[in-house]
């Protein structure tokens, strides 16, 4: 089994704890495990040009070219992004924008695991969470776990062992097909 997390932070923090916990677990059951940063990439805003429509294809040269043989081959994605304004990051929903070519059958039947974190929590969380939600209901994706963390400052994450164990156990658990 492939677990791919896709990191929409633009810092090294609280979602990108997370997800490696969550990795770890993975790894720990049998999976082969790659964790993207997008922060680390270069991936051009979507452009409106349509060509995908009947292409299939994006025209942009990026990193996105890189990234998207990684999810479909991903058996499990695990998608983390922190709150910004009740919604995900930008770079974040610059990732999901350059999917318009492959939404309809390339992502379907994949399931997803959704990490967000935030100064608040609660609804704030809830909505960001949502928006990942989207992207997923969009593309035919199966949600099968979910963890939201009250987190902001750095470290606030990764020093909450209760929370890095449920994302150690999620981490096994998807794999292990519980």
């Amino acid at each position: 089994m492939k677990v791919l997390a896709v990191c929409g932070s633009p810092r090294k923090g609280n979602i990108e704890a997370m997800l490696k916990r969550i990795l770890d677990g993975a790894e720990e059951a049998g999976a082969q495990i790659e964790l993207v940063l997008l922060r680390d990439k270069n991936i051009l805003l979507c452009d409106g040009c349509l060509c995908c429509e009947k292409t299939r294809t994006c025209r942009l040269d990026d990193d996105m070219r890189l990234i998207y043989p990684k999810m479909f081959n991903a058996d499990v994605i695990v998608l983390g992004s922190p709150n910004y304004f009740n919604n995900v990051s930008g770079l974040m929903k610059i990732f999901f924008d350059r999917f318009c070519p492959f939404w309809e059958e390339t992502l379907k039947g994949k399931k997803a695991v959704l990490v967000v974190a935030g100064i608040e929590g609660g609804k704030s969380l809830k909505t960001t969470e949502k928006a990942l939600e989207n992207f997923c209901k969009i593309c035919g994706i199966k949600i099968v776990g979910r963890v939201r963390a009250k987190a902001h400052e750095q470290g606030e994450a990764i020093n909450n062992k209760k929370l890095m164990r449920k994302c150690l156990e999620l981490g096994k658990k998807i794999v292990q097909g519980k």
